[in-house]
């Protein structure tokens, strides 16, 4: 882009931000740190609010009395910017400053959006860094601006933080079910959060798609799922047959939460007449992983070979887009709800893997962070079968004895109980609410 032309549409995209009132919207639980020389940069699935993330740290920042021109929104997708490359982003800084000169030498925030768009943005952006009394936020939902991108292209100079869609405690806000989360749940709370739940296992937590019909909620999740698809996988990585693709995505779609091997894809993609290699299929798993579209957890055990034999089990970024993405048959309630008990362990920082005991039974979660005691998790929807529950509590009871693990228990839907052994019996409403729950 000619230079003049380039400032000249800067100092315009710029004097809109700073016209233009920073959006309020639903508050997200989620910590945004910061350190100097250090790019704080947002990642996770396309349309999980990763800019409006970015608008909550504006707003917190001029809460604290940063005024507005320290601060700084560049969304590099701007049809004004288009052609813009990395030679030109020099101007960036260079604009800001010339209509703020008072700001050199105080500390500044700058908010890139999508500039994983142009090419070799890195050196830009790690300059930027480096730069004194400059804090650099990045954001974007392009393959490119995945974490794997990131550790080469800012080279240990980037904190990563995930969005994942909405909490359920951020559910409850967005839908004015409560103002703040009560400490003490009344009956009448109780009430209220007990037909949260029903809603939020049934829409998930996509941001955009809250107050939209079931019909259209469904259409619009599936294009999600299919831009994810072509536009994080199959473009880069330049994939000729799609049809694999898409067929091992709802292999796991209709698989949520359980055991699926390569194999098993691999076998049934022949069986239509698709013919891919089981290391095709495991990249296919680990492209879609590497877009936040599915997550993966693997048994736990130090043995490589057991691990072989044993598949990982995979989890979806939201309980919305399974229902919506679901051949329609009958939903088993029980993997659902084991998916949603994962994501909220995901967003609480915690590492997971599933166990086997000796007679070959199985725990959902052994869920673990640095420095924290492990604790054992088991889902189960309904507890009422005698069989079912002599199961559970047996498969707990034998791994907590096994790897030691003192804290453990199991998740229902609306059961709440405490059992001998110390496990705890909590419904997955409570078990959701940081502030409520007895165990996380």
């Amino acid at each position: 882009m000619e230079k003049t032309l380039l400032k000249n549409t800067l100092r315009e995209l710029f004097s809109d931000f700073y016209e233009t009132p920073i959006p309020e919207l639903t508050r997200r639980q989620i910590d945004i740190p910061e350190a100097p020389r250090f790019a704080t940069v947002i990642l996770g699935m396309r349309r999980t609010g990763k800019t409006f993330l970015l608008y909550q740290r504006m707003n917190d920042l001029l809460s604290s009395g940063i005024p507005k021109d320290r601060i700084l929104h560049v969304n590099f997708e701007d049809d004004r910017l288009m052609g813009i490359t990395a030679e030109d982003l020099r101007y960036v800084p260079e604009v800001y400053y010339q209509m703020y000169p008072d700001n050199h030498g105080k500390r500044c925030y700058f908010f890139f959006d999508e500039i994983q768009n142009i090419e070799h943005w890195e050196t830009f952006v790690r300059r930027m860094v480096d730069t004194s009394n400059v804090q650099v936020y990045l954001s974007g939902s392009s393959a490119k601006l995945l974490s794997k991108e990131i550790a080469t292209a800012m080279r240990g100079r980037s904190i990563e933080i995930e969005n994942l869609p909405l909490s359920f405690e951020e559910f409850l806000i967005h839908h004015k079910v409560f103002k703040a989360i009560p400490k003490n749940i009344s009956s009448t709370a109780r009430s209220k959060i007990q037909n949260a739940i029903e809603k939020y296992f049934t829409i998930g937590g996509m941001p955009a798609v809250q107050e939209m019909n079931d019909t259209l909620r469904a259409s619009i999740l599936q294009g999600y799922v299919n831009t994810v698809i072509y536009r994080d996988v199959v473009e880069r990585h330049e994939i000729s047959n799609s049809q694999a693709l898409k067929f091992t995505m709802q292999m796991v779609f209709n698989n949520p939460a359980r055991q699926l091997s390569t194999r098993k894809i691999a076998d049934s993609l022949k069986s239509q007449q698709i013919t891919v290699s089981r290391e095709m299929v495991s990249d296919y798993l680990d492209w879609l992983a590497d877009a936040y579209l599915l997550h993966k957890v693997e048994l736990h055990t130090e043995s490589v070979a057991k691990r072989r034999v044993n598949p990982a089990k995979y989890y979806l970024n939201d309980i919305g887009i399974i229902r919506a993405m679901r051949i329609k048959h009958a939903l088993d309630l029980g993997p659902l709800l084991e998916n949603l008990v994962y994501l909220h362990l995901r967003r609480l920082g915690y590492q997971m893997e599933y166990v086997l005991t000796g007679d070959g039974s199985e725990v959902d979660f052994l869920a673990f962070r640095p420095m924290q005691e492990s604790k054992l998790i088991q889902v189960c929807f309904d507890m009422s079968n005698p069989k079912t529950f002599e199961r559970e509590v047996s498969a707990l009871t034998d791994a907590a004895k096994a790897l030691g693990v003192k804290k453990r228990c199991i998740v229902t839907w609306d059961d709440e109980d405490e059992l001998p052994g110390n496990i705890q019996v909590i419904p997955v409403w409570k078990f959701l609410l940081n502030n409520v729950s007895p165990y996380v």
